[in-house]
């Protein structure tokens, strides 16, 4: 049985981008969910359904490979298909292509299923993702773990949650996670460096009015690459933790 493999395309919006006219991690993100939401409300199991069952989905980690990153005003095409799915988790794939069709971002999410009310995860339900005609493996696909923090090298910014930062399911969207984390690198480095690699996993939910700290750690490897590992907290609450590898632009040389 083939999996049902879902297209959506996309015209990249200036607001969608940074001051480098780049669609930034977090706009890429929202565009890769809005496709999943159009495949199960056209198959009849989008929010909508769900939300009559007391259940919404919730995601609970990605994995991001970028080789080049849409700009402002492209066309860019986003493929994803359900690949698996157990007793709790839901494994999905997204593909987004430039204007000129070449692969430039791939992703990885694992999502689970919420009980709105309990606000606790339960059961993956069979009529809930039959229509997406996944395959049921009772194998646990392990994701790569963020890169911890360094401690001794960690710097801090504090944000208040806004009623804008919260979504339908009334906690913060994922996407503000991103923007926390990205914010909390400098003008200098994130104009000079592009990301290439991002690993997220939420682990708490974040609510209206709550305050977040987002930390951060940053080191060279050896190969010349930076990796950055983030964590938002409420108090002494672990919300989501992240690591993103980012490698130095290269200035195109004079003639």
């Amino acid at each position: 049985m083939e999996t049902q493999i879902f297209e959506s395309e996309h015209q990249v919006n200036y607001y969608e981008c940074d001051a480098s006219q780049q669609l930034t991690i977090s706009m890429l993100v929202n565009i890769m969910m809005q496709a999943s939401g159009e495949q199960s409300h056209e198959l009849g199991v989008g929010d909508e359904a769900l939300a009559k069952k007391g259940l919404a989905w919730i995601v609970l980690q990605y994995t991001v490979d970028i080789k080049h990153i849409p700009t402002a005003h492209q066309k860019i095409k986003v493929t994803t298909q359900a690949l698996s799915y157990n007793k709790l988790f839901c494994y999905r794939e997204f593909n987004v292509y430039d204007e000129i069709g070449q692969l430039c971002v791939t992703a990885k999410s694992t999502f689970a299923l919420l009980d709105s009310e309990k606000r606790k995860m339960v059961r993956i339900q069979d009529e809930v993702v039959a229509p997406f005609k996944a395959p049921f493996s009772k194998r646990l696909i392990r994701t790569p773990k963020p890169e911890k923090i360094k401690e001794e090298q960690s710097t801090e910014s504090e944000y208040r949650v806004r009623y804008l930062d919260i979504d339908t399911n009334l906690h913060v969207n994922n996407s503000k996670y991103l923007d926390w984390s990205v914010d909390t690198l400098d003008y200098e480095f994130l104009t000079t460096h592009k990301l290439t690699h991002l690993t997220i996993k939420f682990e708490k939910e974040v609510y209206y009015g709550h305050q977040i700290k987002s930390q951060m750690s940053l080191l060279e490897n050896e190969t010349g690459q930076f990796i950055s590992a983030h964590r938002i907290m409420t108090g002494e609450v672990v919300n989501s933790e992240a690591s993103m590898t980012w490698e130095k632009i290269e200035k195109e040389s004079s003639r």
